[in-house]
């Protein structure tokens, strides 16, 4: 039964076990008053679970007559339990308050205000930006496949104290209450026999609910979101957890050798009603954003299927006589990209015209926008044998471009 489970003391992501269990049995009630320790990855679980308009939701005794509770409080779990925007943003360099996202028009913003908070300033722009990336890809996740009406809970911390007292460490979590990974996968993945089975084969590149096995993508997603995370989870000496319906995954990256890592699953019970996914790495950890994005990008190229490969994007000036786009960017919205390449890329392709595109001023870019920006294009220009220019990538979005044109000019 629920309550035979006793309430943990310390919800701490070393540890992520004794929480799932009693979250996974379905508790009535509890208040923080025994509550040691909660970091943000634990208040993401709870607020997903106890958000009032949820029919199964549980009642959350919010007090603040113990520190934990004030935490709680001050991170704004009381808010996204009753569905009211969060008062305030968090504490800059420390905390980003509990905050409910469902719309793909509200991914980017939210993402990109999460990274700003967390690294305000220059000092760490290669790290905000590895965080932004990675939050756009995992809620993207959320309001793409979860099936959750409510969509998703984010929120993140930097942990400076306790346990991350000689090695602080930004943590970074995102939940949702919807069907699992097992759910999402299964319709295209049928051999997945198990949640367990299902999370392993998650991690792998080119892995989706919208596309089957083999293949790269479809318009709007290359499935790559939890590879990436996983890869810089191990070469950055992170630790990973996704926890879902019937299993929970731990990645541990070594912390001497950054890519060793230890993998493994949870004991049966520890398991989250829904998805429910966190990562720490160091604070200091990425020194060179384009660098890292290098290495994932060379991964993801030797474990994908070996197929023949292209080269048909030509990273130079294009010849004046060349239609020209620039790239502006408000928002990374996977519709808008494909209806920019029906309306400007597509038909001046197929009449052979080569055409160049400007990506200045864009750091980086995730693999999903590229996609749908490019991935019927360089299939038509290489089949029409008509140019596709790039000019002013910066290193982390060439490796990218790199990489779909990897896998979109397969045969």
């Amino acid at each position: 039964m629920a309550d035979d489970i006793p309430l943990p003391s310390k919800w701490t992501l070393d540890n992520p076990s004794p929480l799932l269990r009693w979250l996974s049995a379905g508790p009535s009630s509890f208040s923080f008053d025994s509550v040691q320790i909660a970091e943000a990855w634990s208040l993401v679980a709870l607020g997903t679970l106890g958000r009032q308009e949820r029919p199964s939701s549980f009642p959350v005794q919010l007090s603040t007559d113990s520190a934990t509770g004030r935490f709680a409080y001050a991170i704004g779990l009381e808010d996204v339990l009753r569905g009211t925007p969060p008062v305030g943003p968090g504490q800059e360099g420390r905390t980003v308050k509990l905050t409910r996202v469902k719309r793909f028009d509200e991914i980017e913003a939210d993402a990109d205000k999460i990274a700003r908070l967390l690294f305000p300033g220059a000092a760490r722009r290669d790290t905000a930006l590895t965080i932004k990336y990675v939050l756009i890809e995992l809620l993207r996740n959320v309001v793409q496949h979860s099936q959750d009406p409510l969509g998703g809970v984010v929120a993140a911390q930097l942990n400076d104290r306790g346990r991350n007292l000689e090695r602080p460490a930004v943590q970074v979590a995102v939940g949702d209450a919807g069907v699992g990974v097992h759910a999402s996968l299964l319709p295209k993945h049928p051999k997945l026999t198990s949640a367990q089975a299902a999370l392993d084969r998650a991690l792998w590149p080119h892995i989706s609910g919208t596309f089957e096995e083999g293949e790269s993508g479809t318009l709007e997603n290359a499935g790559m979101g939890l590879f990436f995370i996983a890869e810089m989870t191990k070469l950055l000496a992170g630790t990973l957890l996704i926890a879902s319906r019937g299993a929970t995954l731990v990645l541990r990256g070594d912390p001497e050798f950054g890519d060793r890592h230890d993998i493994r699953f949870l004991e049966s019970g520890a398991e989250f009603p829904g998805t429910l996914v966190a990562f720490e790495i160091p604070e200091s950890s990425v020194e060179d954003k384009d660098g890292l994005f290098e290495v994932i990008r060379e991964r993801a190229r030797t474990r994908a299927p070996r197929r023949a490969i292209h080269r048909w994007l030509k990273f130079e000036e294009p010849p004046a006589s060349v239609q020209r786009f620039l790239v502006q960017l408000a928002v990374e919205n996977t519709g808008e990209a494909l209806e920019f390449a029906a309306k400007h890329l597509l038909p001046r392709l197929m009449a052979k015209q080569p055409v160049g595109l400007d990506f200045r001023g864009i750091p980086v870019l995730t693999q999903s926008f590229l996609h749908s920006l490019l991935y019927e294009p360089l299939r038509v220009a290489w089949a029409l044998r008509t140019e596709i220019y790039i000019v002013n990538a910066e290193p982390a979005v060439r490796s990218n471009l790199e990489l779909l044109q990897n896998y979109a000019l397969g045969g």
